[in-house]
């Protein structure tokens, strides 16, 4: 959006870029040019893959869905030339819509992780990130596993996307310039991070071992769920996490999945037990031959105890003929008017397993357990 003919033309603009407190022009100023639509919903628009895409992805590739729910505000700096604040949180272009960029949850997974003692030359951490910028040797270069997808929040409550900080002088214990006004994503709202994790092997592993395929991509798992949880819960993501900021719960169920056959950790298939049929039906809604004429229908008492003695097998018959009365009949005249169709061929079976979580904990111990059914964790 241009902004240069209205800083110099809007009378209103002018007005409120002069006024001092400038959060009492912060709602104008949207309606202006930050309009957003409550009602948008991103997931039409395919922006983040969905779980079942891993079946296009290579073997052993992973996907993880974490639906959060800010426990403190969200700070970030937009990259937008001219705004009524001096720091705004950044949004979307097109939508004007608060988002956390894929560039900004790598820099706060890296960071989390380098908390946790895995620092920048560490081998996972290449492996997981890529090389650093500054890597000179055009052999050692490496592109990163992990492929990080945008952000959107939800549930944004406009009339708390501010926050006021007010830094003090350390020697005189005075406020320095004033508070500073901050926008921000408030508490309570919402949004969903989304990591895909694509295991690939240079030219000098091609003779790595299956073995050592899941072994490695079974410590990236565990490391990645680990990065995630303190990311998310003690370090943050955004701007000034040292202070509090950025740091999140999870809200619902989450999603972690893996391109792989695990039956191990697919959930048992219950089986209901059937009814017994009775004697004189082969399946329901079928009469047993002993019971059938040559047209389909029920044979008559005659034609059925011919041959057959006792008192059982007269009331066997008046049980089928009581049957045929109340349902039989008619469920042999709709076979005859329309034949029934032969069912669908069940779908084939996905190569995909997939765990469900509520919790930063469930998390880490769902990771572990599909390490351990890889064949490696640091577990097994």
């Amino acid at each position: 959006m241009q902004y240069d003919y209205s800083a110099t033309h809007d009378s209103w603009l002018c007005q409120a870029m002069e006024t001092k407190d400038k959060a009492k022009s912060l709602d104008g100023w949207r309606d202006r040019y930050e309009k957003i639509d409550r009602n948008l919903k991103f997931d039409q628009f395919g922006f983040t893959p969905k779980l079942d895409d891993l079946r296009h992805f290579p073997s052993l590739s992973f996907m993880l869905h974490v639906p959060f729910k800010q426990r403190k505000p969200y700070l970030s700096k937009d990259d937008r030339a001219f705004h009524l604040l001096d720091n705004p949180v950044r949004k979307d272009k097109v939508f004007q819509t608060p988002m956390v960029a894929p560039t900004s949850w790598k820099g706060s997974l890296r960071a989390a992780l380098w908390q946790l003692e895995h620092k920048e030359d560490n081998e996972q951490i290449i492996r997981l990130f890529g090389n650093e910028r500054e890597e000179e040797d055009h052999k050692k270069l490496k592109s990163g596993r992990l492929y990080f997808y945008p952000s959107f929040f939800d549930n944004v409550d406009k009339d708390k996307q501010l926050e006021v900080i007010n830094p003090h002088d350390r020697q005189k214990g005075t406020s320095k310039r004033g508070p500073i006004q901050i926008e921000c994503v408030p508490i309570g709202a919402t949004g969903q991070l989304v990591i895909l994790y694509v295991p690939f092997w240079t030219v000098e592993k091609t003779q790595v071992t299956e073995e050592e395929r899941k072994k490695e991509v079974a410590d990236d798992l565990e490391l990645v769920a680990a990065g995630v949880e303190a990311m998310l819960t003690v370090y943050g993501f955004g701007a000034k996490t040292s202070s509090g900021f950025g740091v999140a719960d999870v809200k619902g169920k989450g999603e972690l999945a893996i391109r792989a056959d695990l039956p191990a950790l697919n959930e048992p298939e219950i089986k209901q037990s059937e009814p017994e049929l009775p004697r004189y039906l082969i399946a329901h809604g079928q009469l047993h031959p002993d019971f059938q004429s040559s047209d389909g229908s029920l044979k008559s008492e005659a034609e059925y105890l011919k041959g057959r003695l006792g008192k059982k097998e007269k009331q066997l018959y008046d049980k089928a003929e009581k049957w045929w009365e109340r349902e039989g009949r008619q469920l042999a005249e709709a076979t005859t008017q329309e034949p029934v169709p032969e069912p669908e061929p069940p779908p084939p079976k996905s190569s995909v397993s997939d765990r469900e979580f509520n919790s930063f904990e469930s998390l880490v111990t769902t990771a572990t357990e599909l390490a351990q059914q890889l064949g490696g964790g640091s577990n097994a």
